[in-house]
């Protein structure tokens, strides 16, 4: 009880307003996590009425991201106990139910269950399905839909998973389970809203409709793999149903439809979403059961009620995704070639285009009111179209659709279109400017053929001159001032650039590059956002691999579109406002980065712009995409200006550090990686031996535990410590330093997540510190940390990791550091000597695994304890040599094409992965600028394998008739093939 009250104000401030009150009660909140009864407590709130709302629904919601980040999980922050597990998977289907009439809190627990089923569901929580199933009943239909709800979000997955042999076996233990009573419910269901009983638009009806929602579904799902024999044993009784409710119209409603106009934006409800349902099934079943679909008779039945449902669909927003999906399931079957002859006559082609293009590609009045009013949400109507279900996207893949099939007709019946309509626009500009919007519109649908987001339209219909209408329809409108044309049009415009951007030469968008800045600085959302999109889709063109535009090229313009972009961005005031619109930080981002070094002259203005915006966002992070394209351009700006002029160096530390001092006093968590790999980027500008005295103070507390908790640190973190190790590895062994590095080192190796990064901070480490300041560690803890963790959890990814290591250690020159030192280090975590010899067979499987970035230094790492060590020809080392000869000749066998060690920060391009709100402390997003080459560690060894030769036949040398025996244990597969590689090079094995 106790914990339960405790839990209450948390949650109360998990919700407050007041960041620093809520970054507090979510700290508070983890350590409570960590209590054994925190599970129970926390469902106990969720159930408990007599507490506010707020705090129930915190509850549910902190329940729900528990389960999520720590079911099942390796190296969860909180870990459930075994025991802790089993009562909820006996409990929480229980508690959901229960919860039913209180759909916003039974919704998270039904997610926590889907969470829970995913890893656990069906091997370790058998009786799931049981659970779910039993309850169900023929007359509450609030428990029914709490139940359908959870299983839709378990069996929700299968529409996108891979066709595997575990996939299959678990959805056929659910069909057995599942379909009987599922069909049930379904008869039911139907028998009641076909029985009169139920009067429509009451509770009790919506009540139905919902089920029905759910049940369809379900249907869906349980059909997205593979069809279920129970279903095609009752393909006429349940394709029956589905024609029934897609003509289903309680009330006259479809026959309303058509009397609503499009001021009316209800969102749709359950009726609109299950006849979208049964189209996508419908769609489904032509494209992955036509066999069953169409012999069976029920392909031309569903087109034609499909059809009939689309012409009396009124423009009311709550029907778009609907004729969306209906849409989407007429132009899968006019691209079928069995079914060509039933639509290739002029006739049917003009009536799809009046009934079903045209009405679908005008712009509404509520779509011109979010132009002004909601512009995001109009963006990304406009531009996503992979996720934009909107009547415009539908009537241009439906378009696209009957292309497939009758490109020349279906060009010259909407070309005839778009000449009316601009007719219509040139007569009256102002009052017809929906004319050329749909012109326009129609015209990108007839052009385009092929099309990705990254790169715009990839192929054309030769039918249609692109560039010509360009000339006379679209240049004109770029070029006119602002209050000349209305919005909309020269928004218009410059998607069009957008959209053909790969159709124009370089000189054309040269010419119209220009165009495009004055269009920054228009108070429009849609418009200026448009232009920094275009600008930098433009600036991202590559014509063989090789980006088109370089810093000559925006020499000219990168000034004056970084001022104009600034200004647009910090003139939205709130922290929340200025981050709001990542598009136009990414147009920062790549402007600076295609400028490079050309901002030589100006930089100190744009990194006190940049400055100025981390100061501000910093305040309330809020739009993660907008953090990393701000982080990204500084980062690039550090890069270029120092690779022109190193001692702007100073310049960039005296502006940062303030700022990036504040973001880590404050502990603004979402920033933290970002600062820890520019200060690491900085800091490897530096020359010497030595760290400056800024940098030393820093060291300090980035050695303190709470650092390393948050994941997303980590390699951000590590990297830093190698740059200080890099740079000033005697300043920190002098200072005592080097034991809480190797307490990271062990916190970090001991954690399945983050071993990888435990083995990079202990490379560098052998890399920078003097062999005598490092040998007291590595026996122990470094090596005994190592082998505790192949002894007890070993992975796959460890054991590469621990094979680079000691290769990777046995392969640098380093005064001192040589095989038989590495091979003692190990063999000192015991006091009998062997050990070494033990553990290297149980890693040598992981040789031929290595990724190629890896094969050179385990070669080069191999051949120096094979031929450069005395230890490995003495007992008992000597018995593990011909086991590593052979792992080592099956090396030389694969690809061995050595990569360069380059980063994205290298190339022409710098790679900008988009960042995705997934939560910071959970994810790492890297700055590609920041990155840069490592040197090779064996870049001593130009040829692997000869490097072996020649050091086999000197060790063979000084010791004769020690080495040729041990190499022909390999066997003369690979024995012979490499005495002959021997002789046929001058060498032979005494």
């Amino acid at each position: 009880m106790s914990l339960v009250l405790g839990l209450i104000p948390v949650l109360e401030q998990t919700l407050s307003p007041d960041a620093q009150l809520r970054r507090n009660a979510e700290r508070q909140l983890l350590q409570a996590q960590a209590h054994n009864d925190f599970a129970h407590s926390i469902l106990q709130l969720t159930q408990d009425p007599s507490q506010p709302k707020p705090v129930r629904m915190s509850a549910a919601l902190n329940f729900k991201n528990w389960i999520k980040a720590n079911w099942a999980l390796e190296d969860a922050p909180t870990p459930l106990t075994t025991a802790t597990a089993e009562q909820l998977k006996q409990s929480i289907v229980q508690i959901m139910i229960q919860l039913a009439h209180e759909p916003a809190l039974q919704v998270q627990v039904g997610e926590a269950i889907s969470i829970m089923a995913q890893s656990d569901f069906p091997e370790q929580w058998k009786d799931l399905i049981d659970q779910l199933v039993t309850p169900l009943s023929p007359t509450d239909f609030v428990v029914n839909n709490a139940l359908l709800q959870t299983a839709h979000s378990i069996f929700r997955r299968w529409r996108s998973e891979f066709r595997t042999d575990e996939l299959f076996l678990e959805i056929n233990f659910v069909l057995e389970k599942f379909c009987p009573p599922y069909l049930s419910v379904f008869q039911q269901t139907d028998a009641l809203l076909s029985s009169g009983t139920v009067a429509p638009n009451t509770p009790q009806h919506n009540l139905l409709l919902r089920t029905l929602l759910l049940l369809l579904q379900l249907f869906y799902d349980l059909n997205a793999q593979d069809l279920p024999p129970f279903f095609e044993d009752r393909l006429p009784e349940i394709m029956t149903l589905l024609l029934k409710y897609l003509d289903y119209s309680p009330s006259g409603s479809t026959a309303a439809a058509a009397l609503e106009d499009d001021e009316d934006e209800e969102e749709a409800g359950d009726l609109e979403k299950f006849k979208a349902e049964i189209c996508e099934i419908a769609t489904l079943y032509s494209q992955r059961y036509l066999d069953a679909f169409g012999e069976g008779g029920f392909l031309g039945p569903f087109v034609e009620r499909t059809w009939g449902l689309l012409t009396k669909l009124g423009k009311a927003v709550k029907y778009d995704i609907l004729v969306a999906k209906a849409t989407a399931f007429l132009g899968v079957v006019v691209k079928m070639p069995s079914q060509k002859v039933l639509f290739e006559s002029q006739q049917t082609l003009e009536a799809f285009c009046e009934k079903i293009i045209l009405p679908n590609m005008t712009l509404r009045k509520f779509e011109e009111e979010m132009f002004e009013d909601d512009a995001l949400e109009y963006i990304r109507r406009d531009l996503e179209s992979a996720s934009s279900e909107t009547r415009r996207q539908a009537a241009s893949d439906f378009t696209k659709a009957l292309m497939e099939q009758f490109e020349g007709q279906v060009t010259s019946i909407v070309t005839q279109y778009i000449s009316a309509y601009l007719t219509q626009y040139a007569s009256d500009p102002q009052g017809s400017w929906r004319s050329k919007d749909t012109a326009i519109f129609l015209l990108t649908s007839i052009a385009s053929k092929g099309s990705t987001v990254q790169h715009g339209v990839t192929s054309t219909n030769a039918l249609v001159d692109i560039i010509k209408f360009f000339s006379d329809h679209i240049l004109s409108d770029l070029q006119a001032p602002a209050s000349s044309v209305n919005p909309i049009i020269q928004a218009d415009a410059i998607k069009y650039l957008y959209t053909f951007r790969n159709q124009l030469t370089k000189d054309q968008l040269l010419s119209v590059l220009p165009l495009l800045v004055p269009h920054l600085k228009n108070p429009s959302f849609v418009i200026h956002t448009y232009a920094a999109m275009t600008i930098e889709r433009i600036l991202f063109i590559k014509q063989n691999g090789t980006l088109m535009f370089n810093h000559v090229d925006i020499g000219p313009y990168a000034l004056p579109i970084l001022e104009a972009l600034f200004v647009i961005i910090l003139s939205g005031g709130t922290p929340q406002l200025i981050a709001a619109n990542d598009h136009l930080m990414k147009s920062v981002m790549r402007v600076v980065v295609t400028a490079r070094g050309s901002l030589a002259n100006n930089y100190t203005g744009v990194l006190a712009s940049l400055v100025r915006i981390v100061g501000e966002i910093s305040k309330n992070p809020s739009n993660p995409k907008f953090n990393h394209y701000t982080f990204e351009s500084i980062s690039a700006l550090v890069r270029f200006i120092t690779a022109t002029n190193p001692s702007a160096l100073a310049d960039f530390e005296s502006t940062l550090f303030p700022p990036f001092h504040l973001i880590l006093q404050q502990d603004v968590s979402e920033f933290s990686p970002f600062v820890f790999q520019i200060l690491s980027q900085l800091l490897e500008l530096h020359q010497g031996q030595e760290f400056p005295d800024a940098y030393k103070v820093l060291l300090p507390p980035l050695l303190t535990p709470p650092l390393w908790e948050q994941k997303g640190n980590i390699p951000a973190l590590v990297r830093l410590m190698r740059s200080f190790l890099a740079r000033g590895a005697s300043s920190i062994v002098s200072d005592k330093q080097l034991p809480p590095i190797f307490g990271i080192y062990q916190h970090l190796i001991g954690s399945k997540a983050n071993d990888v990064h435990g083995f990079e901070l202990l490379e560098a480490m052998i890399e920078y510190v003097p062999l005598a300041e490092l040998q007291p560690y590595m026996s122990n803890p470094a090596f005994m940390a190592l082998l505790m963790r192949l002894q007890s959890s070993k992975t796959d990814k460890f054991s590469q990791g621990f094979l680079r290591l000691i290769c990777f250690a046995a392969s640098i020159e380093k005064p001192g550091l040589n095989a038989d030192v590495v091979i003692s280090l190990l063999d000192g975590c015991q006091p009998q000597p062997g050990l070494f010899s033990q553990v290297l067979p149980v890693l040598l499987p992981e040789v031929q695994k290595a990724p190629t970035k890896d094969r050179k230094i385990i070669a080069v790492g191999l051949s120096n304890i094979l031929a450069c060590s005395e230890t490995m020809l003495a007992q008992p080392s000597v018995n593990a040599w011909t086991p590593t000869m052979l792992a080592l000749l099956k090396l030389f066998l694969l690809p061995f094409t050595l990569q360069k060690n380059t980063s994205a920060g290298d190339a022409d391009e710098i790679n900008v992965a988009d960042a995705d709100d997934t939560g910071y402390q959970a994810s790492f997003s890297k700055l590609g600028a920041s990155e840069r080459v490592r040197p090779d560690p064996v870049a001593h060894v130009q040829d692997a394998r000869a490097y072996l030769a020649q050091n086999l036949v000197a060790k063979s040398q000084s010791h004769p008739g020690q080495i040729r025996p041990l190499v022909l244990a390999t066997g003369p597969e690979f024995a012979n093939p490499f005495l002959t590689y021997l002789a046929a090079n001058g060498h032979e094995l005494r």
